[in-house]
């Protein structure tokens, strides 16, 4: 038998979730922030990890909030933010082109032809680059689809 207090708990856990996913925009988002914090054209650069934003210097793209490291770098996203921003909502890439909505670690990520790609872990970065193109094209066909299914944890 279950008590009336636990169904409230549960009920209220499930509502404060819900509405936390609703709030959220449209790229994965990890601590409040789209990529974890980091700033969208430090993957861009020689580095070969991604360098955080400052709190100071954001921009909303989509509902989801970017962070910048320098005032350069928020103009230039600004400017051209579908360049810049994680492909597929910052979704793993591979798994989008398995036909699967799986997060991914902002870490974890390859530039291709000027656009940002992210991974769940290393080992779907690296099935993914056994058919770059191949992958980013069923991806892309895919999109429509897999952006409507519920978030698949590995």
């Amino acid at each position: 038998m279950i008590y009336r207090p636990t169904v409230r708990l549960i009920s209220a856990a499930i509502l404060s979730l819900t509405a936390s996913y609703a709030m959220s925009g449209e790229f994965v988002e990890h601590n409040g922030s789209a990529l974890n914090g980091y700033d969208p054209l430090s993957y861009f650069t020689p580095s070969p990890d991604p360098t955080s934003g400052a709190s100071g210097l954001s921009y909303t793209y989509k509902d989801s909030k970017f962070y910048f490291l320098t005032p350069g770098h928020l103009r230039t996203f600004a400017s051209n933010p579908e360049q810049y921003a994680p492909q597929f909502r910052g979704y793993d890439a591979y798994g989008v082109s398995q036909g699967l909505k799986v997060p991914a670690n902002p870490r974890v990520f390859k530039i291709v032809n000027g656009k940002l790609y992210l991974f769940a872990d290393s080992e779907a970065r690296k099935n993914w680059a056994k058919d770059v193109q191949g992958n980013v094209a069923r991806a892309t066909e895919q999109w429509a689809e897999v952006v409507k299914l519920a978030i698949r944890n590995n």
